[in-house]
């Protein structure tokens, strides 16, 4: 009876470990493994390994030889190496020696930690860093070259002047929009401000009129369907001026890809709240993706699109921002056709 309770203490402390766990004894055979091993290592998760030889049960892998070269030659002494077990995990391996009471080695435990997560976020970071040097390399780069030119004598136009500044002034927005964003990611947990209650008309002007020059330059149309007031909602204005900033942002970037089209900012009073509409006739997004895109760090993969590369933030940090307020926020997409992001906030109850 003891016997039984003590090994069915065992088996429950195997499978509540979170790593895969085996343990085999000096001749390579197993004498222990947990689910989380088998589903690991095992093209069959409910073939029973337990006194089987690791030769005629695991698959040829880094693993099977890191181990195998441990049993052969009885290392006595811990072991920790990183491996590939296929198809695609890379797993930190850590093989600690069982003693007995008298100091003999009986045998083996190994502990695999998948680290294929680690991997992703790191292979997602170095993306992120690539974009984010291309992203302020670009309007730096064309800052100082404006600059420049106007130290040199262009500044004496008034009309290139104005043009100039213009451009100055839509690529600097540029650069700050990229701060924002990345400003918001890096801290998540910073106490925003108390939220006020607000008529949104004149922060969604002020967000399109940042989109004006860049509009033209890219042949679109940027429509501002605005009402003339709108009821009062309790939000943070900043930070649902970032969320408007960079749909808008989005849906010119995805317009300007076709050469023409038409960008437009729309918002009306629901029974439950307000609705702000950011739609464009750009390249749109694929179905597969449209759940994707509100995750960190994700940018579109297929279509033309995804030659826009950019950091991967800027939705997750809106949507983020919005669901704090209460709200929603929705994509409605076609390949080819566009877009349509709606910005939902409640009235306060």
């Amino acid at each position: 009876m003891a016997r039984r309770v003590r090994g069915q203490l065992l088996d429950a402390l195997l499978e509540s470990l979170p790593d895969a766990c085996l343990g085999v004894d000096r001749s390579g055979r197993v004498r222990f493994v947990n689910h989380k091993a088998l589903k690991l290592l095992a093209p069959d998760p409910r073939a029973e390994w337990v006194d089987q030889s690791i030769w005629d049960v695991l698959p040829t892998s880094d693993f099977l030889k890191l181990l195998g070269q441990t049993v052969k030659s009885s290392v006595d002494t811990a072991v920790e190496q990183v491996v590939l077990i296929p198809p695609q995990s890379l797993c930190l391996c850590q093989l600690s020696p069982v003693h007995n009471e008298e100091n003999r080695l009986q045998g083996w435990v190994a502990y695999l930690r998948d680290m294929t997560p680690v991997q992703q976020i790191e292979k997602g970071i170095d993306e992120l860093l690539r974009d984010v040097n291309q992203q302020l390399r670009t309007p730096i780069t064309a800052i100082k070259g404006y600059v420049e030119t106007l130290l040199e004598g262009a500044y004496q136009s008034p009309e290139v002047t104005k043009r100039f500044l213009q451009v100055i002034n839509e690529e600097t927005n540029r650069v700050t929009r990229l701060v924002m964003s990345l400003e918001e990611a890096a801290n998540p947990n910073v106490k925003p401000a108390d939220p006020i209650q607000l008529d949104l008309i004149p922060m969604l002007r002020r967000a399109a009129n940042m989109f004006e020059g860049v509009a033209r330059e890219k042949n679109l149309m940027l429509v501002c369907d605005l009402p003339e007031r709108l009821p009062v909602v309790e939000v943070r204005e900043d930070e649902i001026h970032k969320v408007v900033v960079n749909l808008l942002d989005n849906a010119v970037k995805c317009t300007g890809l076709k050469g023409h089209g038409q960008v437009k900012l729309h918002a009306e009073a629901r029974r439950a709240g307000l609705e702000i509409h950011v739609s464009d006739t750009g390249v749109g997004i694929a179905e597969h993706e449209l759940q994707k895109i509100f995750e960190k760090f994700y940018r579109v993969q297929d279509g033309p699109a995804a030659e826009l590369g950019g950091t991967g933030l800027g939705l997750a940090v809106s949507q983020q921002i919005t669901q704090e307020h209460g709200g929603q926020l929705e994509v409605r997409s076609e390949v080819a056709k566009g877009s349509t992001f709606t910005i939902r906030l409640p009235f306060k109850r």
